[in-house]
């Protein structure tokens, strides 16, 4: 047996065991809660972003004038005005990438990420690179907040890992020749390029390993001790903390179109 895990599934099961058992393993569906119509409308909107951006690399015609929402089109402009600096290379928008990170009695456990654009040197460019860019439509964050959240882990480590294979080269890429940059609606001007290193990545497979070893090894799956992590879980009635909690707070005004305090999707039975 195969587990993928994705940034979704490590924060889950890091933030509450219970919940990663309930959602991921034994796949519990739960009755849907309809979004706001503004939350749903950003959502829609972000992820109309990513789409339009997607077009833009394939080499597909993008028309301003035809967005007919103003704020999407103001959105393309300032892309368009503050296009971050991108470096030569081969072009590899929205690439699902899947990779190997432990094996084990019980099975297999892999890596899963979806990348808004890869941007990997050419077989004859004398520099080999990886470079990562994420369009961001939310909050901006600042960069120390970034290197810690674990999609820049998660993305990060999976490059290192894959490297050869997506550049197929003999050697793997070295982590210093790997970099992701966040690019935000609302501060175009200022993308947030990360830049990774050979210690990082060290520690940072040597924790994602650590987490898969320790989902091999649980069996009793236990709640969290945070009660405000409960706050937006549809997984309260299972756990008997529906009224332990307190009623949920406003969501922001506005946030990428797969916000972190989003209520997760359900699951088909």
């Amino acid at each position: 047996m195969s587990t993928t895990l994705s940034r979704t599934q490590l924060t889950s099961f890091l933030a509450c065991q219970r919940q990663f058992h309930l959602r991921f393993q034994q796949r519990l569906p739960w009755p849907q809660q309809p979004l706001e119509e503004k939350v749903e409308a950003n959502l829609s909107l972000g992820e109309t972003f990513h789409q339009l951006l997607e077009r833009h690399f394939l080499g597909l015609d993008v028309a301003a004038e035809a967005m007919t929402n103003p704020r999407l089109r103001s959105w393309w402009l300032a892309f368009r005005q503050f296009e971050p600096t991108l470096p030569n290379g081969r072009f590899l928008p929205e690439l699902t990438l899947t990779t190997p990170l432990l094996h084990t009695d019980k099975g297999s456990y892999l890596l899963n990420g979806r990348f808004d654009l890869l941007i990997v040197s050419e077989s004859s460019q004398s520099t080999p690179f990886a470079h990562l860019f994420d369009w961001k439509t939310g909050r901006p964050r600042p960069e120390n907040s970034l290197r810690h959240d674990w999609q820049t882990r998660l993305y990060l480590a999976m490059l290192a890992e894959s490297s050869r294979a997506i550049l197929d080269t003999a050697a793997p890429l070295a982590p210093d020749h790997i970099a992701i940059t966040y690019w935000y609606v609302s501060e175009p001007d200022a993308p947030r390029t990360l830049r990774y290193t050979t210690a990082q990545h060290t520690q940072n497979w040597a924790d994602l390993q650590a987490i898969a070893a320790q989902m091999d090894a649980a069996s009793n799956w236990p709640r969290t001790d945070d009660l405000a992590l409960c706050l937006h879980c549809p997984y309260q009635a299972y756990c008997g903390r529906q009224t332990a909690v307190s009623p949920p707070p406003e969501p922001p005004e506005e946030e990428d179109y797969f916000p972190e305090w989003l209520p997760l999707e359900p699951i088909a039975p």
